[in-house]
């Protein structure tokens, strides 16, 4: 009785698993629990019925209650992946750290755990080891293998992301766009926006062939518009990108917008498009970029977007706040910002640019070189720091900073590099320290003598000779450009410094070498006539034309204002308003008894002190017949006020 019981319970459980396969197979996860909880109400210990559970909780993206079921259900070597995979899900990457850890040093070597060391490195943004770990992996799969284009995608993603934290890579690890399907094309596409600003075109190509080809694909595979908009959008907000990149504004704004109208779009994309599109308008319309930024500060995407594109949402936060002149709100936020991303140069001139913004440029100065102290390597900071201090008309305190953070420069090529020399001679120029930044520039050209011939060597020594015939060294200067010269025979700049360096004491050498510069080009045959009648701006028809008869005499009075001319008449209301006043003061006749008639015998027969005494009669009447006047106008308005009531 027992051995039959026992049969019956054996094949009910294999009914029962059954049935668990059938729904796992139609993807309806949610209700393989119930054949699941009914087979460990008969076998509370079988483990492969808890570990269904656990794979149905990780199927539904539960991964909390997976692995509650994974750690008291089974020992702690028993479903590492499984275990580790949870715990990478939650975002509890030490415990994940610490698992593949345990499994290096016991020699586990399983692909799925070497798989999720790659991811998980990529997560934390330690993109040297994902890459690492993704290379052997490729080297360990077959091609044929399905996996193998995962990893190859996911490898291509973290190269990607190395060159956005401002590494290189070689250039021999990059694909044919013709070899890979759309990941690949999507990844590589990815890794060329770097270069965007430098090589468009192939940016442009990459990013129009991955729309396409997954336009097509999903086409294929009978998506709707509407489901294809929505697969579309990440690679468009990668154009919009480029486009930004490249300084096309206007056309990456409607690329951002259309993504943003889209329904359904991904909860990433949409961020990034959003964070984007406010640092496209800058400071306009910034009410509304108020809204995009919350869109893309939501709590639902901080495990969703990388370290870096956080902190760059949270600057962009911070930066409206600046442009709408809420100083005291941006200052805090920019300072909570730094507890969590203090390696970030950009949020500290963000402090400095509070005081700026509000005039208060000694704070500003001081906030920097406070940050100058705890960041001696930073270039932004002291560069910063050294503009302020430029504009406050301080050079000195412009070349200490800069000869503090250029003394802080360990590796020799990257101290004397020709842009660090000219602006450390420039400094030293307007210092009226004219022997030092010699030595500097000789310092460098001894430094780059001693390297192989190479741009940069030149450079320094046309500074060191340029420099040195301003300061009127014409001897050294002359040896300097006979190195050049020797160096390049063809270099007509250094012949021409040549030239002048032994013009200063040496006539005949400056003509031996003059005759080696080039002959300047016969001048063209130009119509100076014409080309003054072209005024840029102006068309051709506004041009007047002018008289330039020598018969016709030039006005003599063409020096003074037209006002003051005898040919000017006065128009419009002016010569009304020229009427008025006592009568006979503006009118040149003054006629028979200073009427303001004219004046037959012409000005000069009336007597000054006859006009004089008529001019005073006159005056002295006016007010009495004012008064009358406007006395009887205050009459009539009174009467008809009076007879008006209604």
């Amino acid at each position: 009785m027992a051995t039959q019981n026992t049969l019956t319970k054996e094949a009910t459980i294999t009914q029962l698993f059954g049935d668990v396969e059938r729904f796992v197979n139609q993807g309806d996860y949610s209700k393989a629990f119930r054949p699941i909880d009914k087979i460990l109400q008969l076998n509370p210990n079988d483990n492969e019925a808890l570990q269904c559970r656990a794979v149905t909780y990780i199927r539904l993206e539960k991964y909390q209650s997976a692995l509650d079921v994974l750690t008291k259900g089974f020992p702690d070597d028993k479903f590492i992946l499984e275990k580790a995979y949870c715990l990478y899900r939650l975002n509890r990457f030490s415990e994940v750290a610490e698992l593949l850890r345990k499994c290096r040093v016991e020699g586990y070597s399983d692909l799925g755990i070497r798989y999720l060391e790659a991811q998980m490195a990529y997560k934390v943004e330690d993109y040297d080891t994902a890459l690492e770990v993704y290379h052997k992996l490729l080297q360990e799969t077959d091609k044929k293998d399905d996996t193998y284009n995962d990893i190859l995608t996911n490898f291509d993603a973290a190269k990607a992301a190395l060159l956005f934290s401002g590494n290189n890579v070689p250039e021999k690890v990059r694909m044919n766009i013709m070899d890979v399907d759309i990941s690949g094309i999507y990844t590589d596409q990815s890794m060329h926006i770097k270069y965007a600003t430098e090589d468009s075109h192939n940016t442009y190509e990459l990013a129009y062939n991955s729309a396409w080809m997954c336009k097509e694909s999903l086409s294929e595979e009978d998506y709707s518009e509407e489901e294809i908009e929505q697969e579309l959008s990440t690679i468009n907000v990668q154009l919009a990108y480029v486009f930004q990149l490249q300084g096309q504004i206007s056309e990456a704004i409607d690329i951002y917008q259309s993504v943003l109208k889209s329904k359904g779009v991904d909860i990433t994309a949409s961020a990034i498009a959003s964070n984007n599109l406010v640092a496209a308008k800058k400071d306009t319309e910034l009410f509304d970029s108020v809204r995009k930024i919350k869109v893309a500060s939501a709590n639902a995407l901080e495990t969703k977007l990388f370290r870096s594109q956080r902190r760059i949402i949270a600057m962009n936060e911070a930066l409206l706040l600046l442009y709408m002149h809420k100083y005291a709100a941006c200052h805090d936020a920019v300072r909570k910002l730094l507890q969590v991303y203090p390696e970030n140069d950009d949020l500290y001139l963000i402090i400095a640019s509070t005081s700026y913004h509000q005039k208060k440029n000694a704070k500003a100065i001081q906030d920097l070189q406070e940050f100058a102290k705890t960041r001696p390597h930073s270039l932004s900071i002291n560069f910063a720091l050294m503009q302020l201090q430029i504009l406050q008309s301080n050079p000195l305190a412009a070349l200490e900073t800069f000869e503090s953070y250029w003394s802080s420069i360990k590796d020799e090529k990257e101290k004397y590099k020709p842009g660090y020399v000219g602006l450390l001679v420039w400094l030293y120029e307007q210092a009226k320290k004219q022997e030092k930044a010699v030595q500097a520039l000789e310092q460098a050209s001894a430094f780059w003598k001693s390297e192989a011939i190479s741009d940069e060597n030149t450079s320094i020594l046309k500074q060191t000779a340029a420099f040195k015939l301003k300061i009127g060294r014409y001897r050294e200067a002359a040896q300097d450009y006979e190195q050049l010269v020797k160096n390049d025979p063809l270099d007509s700049q250094a012949l021409a410094g040549l030239v002048a360096a032994y013009s200063q004491y040496d006539i005949s050498l400056a003509e031996k070498y003059e005759s080696s510069l080039l002959e300047i080009g016969t001048p063209m045959d130009i119509d100076v006539e014409s080309l003054e009648k072209v005024v840029p701006g102006i068309k051709k028809s506004y041009i007047k034309k002018t008289d330039t008869k020598a018969s016709v005499p030039p006005d003599p009075e063409r020096w003074l204002p037209k006002r003051e001319r005898t040919t000017y008449k006065v128009k419009g209301k002016r010569k009304q308003q020229l009427m008025k006043g006592s009568q006979g003061t503006a009118v040149t006749g003054g006629g028979i008894g200073g009427t303001g008639s004219a004046n037959i015998f012409g000005r000069s027969n009336v007597p000054s002190s006859e006009a004089t005494v008529v001019s005073s009669t006159i005056q002295q009447e006016q007010p009495s017949q004012k008064s009358k006047s406007s006395g009887g106008d205050k009459n009539k308005r009174k009467k008809k006020k009076g007879g008006n009531k209604w």
